[in-house]
């Protein structure tokens, strides 16, 4: 739920300095990767890791728990301080994500199948330009695991027969956010899942498969590797190790706490209405052990992070529905170094305008 523009990064706490730079458009990240591709001479592509989480807030605190993503990613590589989304709402967002497109340019309005989410007008269109199908022709292997989008699996588009272009293997959850009894789409196979923690919690799941991705790839291609956790988006089920943690913690009491609207027009305005830390040191490791040659960018981008007694849900274009938290790590990034997203993900993959 995040396609992003930054307007700066930062690097970790040595500093202490938040920077802010010239906008660069982290909702063009997609459309960078599908222009017009060719390798430098002589440079060798990057691996490129991204991992897609649902929901992440900064305005209230929702990086607290996440020190080992903020470690292994920000601390090492770059943290952006003022990363946006291009919408707080699920589908749009990730359709600019795969499609570097604003909504207005993808058309797709909302969660639902008429609003064009995953429906069969979107997969004839901008989902038959998203950007797997470029860095598929360049000889990368690619990966996905996860949330794709709110309708993917629908009956009346395609069901789990439909397999995006661009995909090598595809673990996609039908639907919206779940942790357990939930649907894949297996390479266009349904594969159901029950209620047991070792076999089915999907965002250990999608880890486990991607780690198995890695160890039967050929190392004759780069690889591009998307994992899309349903954490932290509700039904908010954590691990069972992690159920018991941050027990006695409130939402921060800001300015916005407890402050409702009154006014008549206020009301009338209203909507009708973690990938976990663990995660990434496994990925980590895995990747420092075996796979760290030609070098892996490792990007962890968030979703939207409601304050003034909003309804459950996030749909305003207020910046505590809007802001989130981008991490980038990979060759050329030094810790501490303030970047641009664009030159980034632009050069590491090899793709030129």
């Amino acid at each position: 739920m995040a396609a992003q523009a930054a307007t700066g990064a930062s690097g970790g706490a040595a500093t202490g300095r938040r920077w802010r730079g010239r906008p660069a458009a982290l909702a063009l990240l997609a459309a960078l990767l599908t222009c017009c591709v060719r390798c430098a001479e002589g440079v060798k592509p990057s691996n490129i890791l991204l991992v897609l989480v649902d929901d992440q807030d900064v305005e209230l605190g929702g990086m607290t728990p996440m020190k080992k993503t903020k470690e292994l990613i920000g601390e090492a590589g770059a943290t952006f301080v003022n990363a946006f989304t291009v919408t707080p709402l699920c589908c749009p967002s990730r359709s600019s994500i795969l499609t570097g497109r604003y909504p207005h340019n993808h058309e797709v309005r909302n969660n639902s199948l008429s609003g064009n989410c995953s429906s069969v007008q979107w997969q004839k269109g901008p989902e038959a330009e998203a950007f797997p199908i470029y860095l598929s022709k360049q000889k990368y292997q690619t990966f996905f695991a996860g949330k794709y989008l709110n309708q993917y699996g629908s009956k009346s588009a395609g069901d789990v027969g439909h397999v995006p272009v661009g995909w090598d293997q595809w673990n996609a959850l039908v639907g919206n956010s779940q942790y357990y009894n939930y649907t894949l789409s297996v390479n266009g196979k349904t594969e159901q899942h029950g209620d047991s923690y070792e076999k089915d919690y999907l965002t250990d799941l999608i880890l486990n498969r991607s780690l198995s991705f890695l160890d039967d790839r050929s190392p004759q291609h780069p690889f591009f590797i998307m994992l899309a956790p349903p954490a932290p988006h509700s039904p908010w089920m954590a691990a069972p190790q992690y159920q018991k943690e941050f027990n006695n913690v409130q939402a921060p009491r800001d300015g916005s706490f407890d402050k409702p609207g009154k006014d008549k027009h206020w009301l009338l305005r209203q909507p009708v209405n973690p990938m976990p830390n663990s995660s990434l040191t496994y990925l980590d490791n895995a990747y420092r052990k075996r796979y760290w040659e030609p070098p892996t960018l490792l990007a962890s981008m968030f979703s939207s992070s409601g304050q003034f007694s909003l309804p459950i849900d996030k749909r305003q274009l207020y910046e505590f529905d809007i802001k989130v938290p981008l991490l980038v790590r990979g060759p050329g990034i030094k810790p501490n170094q303030t970047i641009q997203v664009r030159t980034t993900f632009h050069r590491h993959s090899c793709f030129y305008l």
